[in-house]
């Protein structure tokens, strides 16, 4: 992604840069994908300790996604999303999806409510909105601080918290 756009990446030239074979390519992960969203993934997860360590509200927890964003994202990353790809949202989307999912069963969410219908579509509500305040946020050259695009998220999110984390808020 340094040199070339994301969706005119081949499996093939993975392969080949990385050193192994196809089939150890695919033995691994389904498609070019999944590598990204695994490495999205990781990026965000580097903030669990400081989560389990400190008692955060919803706020901190976005204010700390922004400054992880900003912090960890690579130039590569953020030149594709210049670029306008589509496929870099979608994987920003599921990655940002897979992390909220794992984040907010620390609040202890009830099980009968994570398995009903209802938290599919709030939990894919909270991730587009704070999808596309990572992506909007990364084309104005982070003019807001994270300490802000935090407390917009929060706003902006407080009507589906009030539904998915009432015991939180």
């Amino acid at each position: 992604m340094e040199s070339k756009a994301y969706s005119t990446i081949t499996v093939t030239e993975i392969v080949r840069r990385s050193g192994v074979a196809r089939q150890t390519f695919y033995r691994n992960y389904p498609d070019k994908d999944r590598i990204l969203v695994e490495f999205l993934c990781h990026q965000f997860n580097r903030l669990e300790p400081r989560l389990a360590r400190e008692a955060m509200s919803i706020e901190d927890l976005y204010r700390a996604i922004f400054q992880a964003w900003k912090q960890l994202i690579p130039p590569s990353l953020l030149a594709n999303i210049r670029l306008a790809d589509r496929k870099i949202r979608q994987i920003i989307f599921h990655s940002v999806t897979a992390v909220f999912e794992q984040q907010y069963s620390m609040y202890g969410l009830a099980a009968d409510f994570v398995r009903s219908e209802f938290h599919h579509y709030a939990s894919r509500s909270l991730s587009s909105v704070i999808h596309g305040l990572l992506v909007e946020w990364s084309l104005q050259d982070f003019k807001q601080s994270p300490e802000n695009m935090g407390k917009l998220a929060h706003r902006l999110t407080e009507s589906i918290h009030r539904y998915y984390l009432p015991a939180v808020l």
